[in-house]
């Protein structure tokens, strides 16, 4: 099972700016929902080196990998190159992706280059698309899954088995405090609470100047450390405008 999930975004299209990525924003929030810590994210040019190389070392530090993008039929599109190369097996057909595509042909598509995308790295599994016959595929704690936001959306409920863990506990603090006001609670708070993680983000519209979020294991800890920052907070001469509290499984 999966605690620790690295993401990582395939396309030259994204690094270019030519089109605006959507999917991290999706995934990051659920994989968090589920219990799983997203430990890293990355946006790899269409290079299969370059890719092949991030790969294998993404895999030391995570214990599910998730990509996006580059399973195509066109050139560019070198993603299932690169993870056979990472799992060490050849490209086949996979008989059931090849009947799928078959099963559904498109006006005007050229089979020879459709086809392609029917294969995967041998031993693979596939992840069912159920907006395309163009399947996704698992190997090797990899996932792969198609970029088009609405297919990936489709279709990442696939791994939820595979993620384990305790959604956190969060308390968030809203002030009109300056970050450097309370540089140094927020390290006091830290030393005393070092299971607590702590995050301070200005805000540069509405009524308040920051969000100051609080996130740990367990509810009565993380509650206790943004008690201690507040009232630091307050002895200093300022206040927490709004308190919002969202109790994880242990709760």
């Amino acid at each position: 099972m999966a605690t620790r999930v690295g993401i990582v975004i395939l396309g030259d299209e994204v690094l270019k700016g030519e089109i605006r990525e959507a999917n991290l924003a999706y995934m990051i929030p659920l994989l968090a929902k589920w219990g799983a810590e997203t430990a890293l994210c990355a946006i790899l040019p269409d290079d299969i080196p370059v890719v092949v190389r991030h790969l294998r070392r993404f895999r030391e530090e995570v214990d599910l990998l998730v990509l996006t993008g580059g399973i195509g039929p066109t050139p560019d599109d070198i993603t299932r190159d690169a993870v056979a190369e990472v799992a060490g097996v050849p490209l086949i057909v996979h008989p059931e992706a090849k009947a799928a595509l078959e099963a559904r042909p498109y006006k005007g598509s050229n089979p020879e280059y459709r086809m392609l995308m029917a294969q995967v790295p041998k031993g693979a599994t596939l992840i069912p698309n159920p907006l395309s016959p163009a399947p996704g595929f698992f190997i090797d704690r990899m996932a792969i899954f198609p970029g088009v936001p609405r297919m990936l959306q489709a279709m990442f409920e696939w791994v939820r088995p595979m993620v384990s863990g305790l959604r956190k506990s969060r308390v968030i603090l809203y002030s009109m405090a300056p970050e450097s006001s309370y540089a140094g609670i927020m390290k006091e708070a830290m030393t005393e609470f070092p299971e607590i993680g702590i995050g301070s983000y200005p805000m540069s519209e509405g009524e308040y100047r920051v969000r100051v979020v609080f996130r740990g294991d367990r509810f009565e800890r993380t509650e206790a450390c943004a008690a201690l920052f507040t009232n630091r907070l307050s002895e200093i001469g300022y206040e927490i405008l709004r308190r919002v509290e969202e109790r994880g499984e242990d709760a």
